[in-house]
């Protein structure tokens, strides 16, 4: 969950991160030199929040199956939560090029 969280940070700073530097009167063009990476970023985001959310579903098709130990499904609930949480923080760091212009006026 962190790492998708991460690299979706990741592909934000190219686009995102100089009008953010640029409303608050610094120059953002160093961060410019991320955009030819934003790509492997959205990937590797994507990537990530797929595996946890395949690594989640593993673990609930087996959590309880006759000699295992299971979880309380309380904090299967909470695993799952943060993961749709981290999913919404991603979702909205990787949407970033097409909702920045309006946010930050520059």
């Amino acid at each position: 969950m962190i790492g998708g969280i991460g690299a979706a940070f990741g592909s934000m700073l190219c686009c995102t991160g100089p009008l953010v530097l640029a409303s608050a009167g610094m120059s953002g063009a160093a961060l410019s030199g991320f955009l030819p990476y934003r790509p492997f970023f959205v990937v590797a985001s994507v990537g990530l929040l797929w595996m946890a959310f395949h690594l989640v579903e593993r673990e609930d098709a087996v959590a309880c199956e006759p000699g295992t130990t299971c979880a309380p499904s309380a904090t299967r609930r909470r695993v799952r939560g943060l993961l749709w949480i981290a999913t919404a923080i991603s979702v909205v760091f990787l949407s970033s090029p097409l909702w920045a212009r309006f946010v930050f006026k520059v």
